[in-house]
């Protein structure tokens, strides 16, 4: 009997030490963060987590930024500089926020180091918004996140346009002056309809020159869904259509690759500059998922013969046509629904076999929020709080704009929810130019 015992007692202490000796010969995972060729890890919160880092285009040179970050202890963005390369090197956007993850400012430069556009944010809403141009200053006023007037002056003081909003009674009041005298004063629904005008380099809302604007309606229903895929950045362009798109692509065909964001729809697309201003440094690839739902669309067409009118009209006296009406006029209107979901990675560990191995638990994470299906076991969460990892969820609807995060399938369920039960919306507005009224 003694003897069996002891006999058992070996086995499994050889057992034992067989194990060990396999675990030992198992190379640890390795999650420290430390600088490599691109990235320079400039310094670290007791946690061991990022505090204040650099990426560098190493394909420029050492020295040349591609961005610079801080984070906070909790992971969340402190500030944050973005860099570009074309048409030449130079910093394109920088933004500012809370510990509490809610904007405090963001700044957008030209190419030739100008500042382009600023906002200005209190209690995490938008409260003013400058845009800057060769033509003019517009200031866009906010009121709890809602646009309440915009006023444009033109650079020679000349020309003032002031676009007032009623919540209230639904309408915009347009006052246009020029030299001190008021040529334009309108009354319009505050709803954008076909042949509003706007002044495309200061995302100046104007008035409409049309005496009928009645579009035609096509019910297209057309859906699509994408399942979370990796993406090198968090730009949502090709995933949630901008809300304006302006006749001008802001993109050059082929500069994809080195414009990291489309900071042209960041003017006037407020669940866009919310995306991007949140994640606008991506230390490794970010989980993408997004669904749009086209319900219709309308197509605005004037008779020929007021078109030719108003192509007189400018012809005559181009400044002033521009002053009332803009350069651009809402051609096509989409309605639908856009839902956009992101989970992003910060503070990811430099050795690449651990970096993986977090990627591919985090995607087993996103999944398991949307389907329910949560197969991420008590050792893999413990090796994803290694790191920073948010799922975030965002809608055309208001409620959506600054994004959701998601902590569970009945967060998600909740959010998709709340979309699907709503009606249709505006997702998008195509312009025209007024100068191709005649050729089309």
């Amino acid at each position: 009997m003694n003897k069996k015992f002891s006999l058992s007692l070996l086995l499994v202490a050889t057992v034992l030490l067989s194990s060990c000796q396999k675990d030992n010969n198992v190379p640890q995972s390795d999650y420290s963060i430390e600088s490599d060729s691109s990235f320079e890890l400039i310094s670290q919160h007791p946690n061991g987590w990022i505090k204040e880092g650099r990426f560098h285009n190493y394909h420029l040179g050492e020295d040349v930024p591609r961005n610079e970050f801080e984070y906070y202890e909790n992971g969340y963005i402190k500030s944050a500089k973005v860099y570009s390369s074309y048409p030449q090197q130079h910093l394109y956007m920088e933004v500012s926020r809370s510990e509490d993850n809610k904007p405090l400012w963001s700044k957008y430069y030209t190419a030739e180091g100008d500042l382009w556009f600023e906002t200005e944010y209190q209690n995490g809403l938008p409260s003013v918004k400058k845009v800057y141009n060769e033509k003019g200053t517009a200031v866009h006023s906010y009121t709890s996140g809602e646009l309440t007037s915009v006023a444009f002056t033109t650079t020679d003081n000349s020309g003032i346009s002031t676009t007032l909003y009623d919540r209230t009674s639904g309408t915009k009041k347009i006052t246009i002056v020029q030299n001190g005298k008021t040529v334009l004063e309108a009354e319009y629904d505050d709803h954008e309809n076909f042949g509003d005008g706007m002044l495309t380099s200061n995302r100046v809302p104007l008035a409409n020159p049309f005496a009928e604007t009645e579009g035609f309606f096509l019910e297209t229903r057309s859906s699509f869904f994408t399942n979370p895929i990796w993406e090198n950045n968090a730009d949502p362009i090709q995933f949630m259509p901008p809300y304006r798109n302006y006749y001008e692509f802001p993109i050059p065909a082929g500069a994809e690759f080195v414009v990291k964001f489309a900071t042209e729809f960041a003017v006037t697309s407020e669940v866009y500059q919310s995306i991007i201003e949140q994640y606008p440094v991506t230390e490794d690839e970010v989980l993408v998922l997004s669904y749009q739902y086209t319900e219709g669309r309308g197509r605005y067409l004037p008779p020929f013969e007021e078109r030719r009118a108003l192509d007189k009209a400018m012809e005559e006296n181009p400044s002033l046509f521009e002053l009332k009406y803009g350069n651009e006029y809402i051609e096509k209107i989409h309605y639908g629904k856009n839902i956009f979901l992101i989970g992003a990675l910060r503070n990811m560990p430099t050795d690449e076999n651990a970096a993986k191995e977090i990627k591919v638990i985090a995607q087993k994470r996103m999944n398991g929020l949307i389907n329910g299906e949560d197969r991420v076991s008590t050792e893999e969460f413990e090796i994803l709080d290694k790191v920073w990892f948010e799922v975030k969820f965002f809608s055309t609807l208001k409620m959506h704009r600054n994004g959701m995060v998601l902590t569970s399938s009945q967060d998600y369920d909740a959010a998709v929810e709340e979309v699907m039960d709503a009606e249709s919306s505006v997702i998008q507005l195509e312009y025209t130019p007024f100068d191709h009224m005649i050729t089309d």
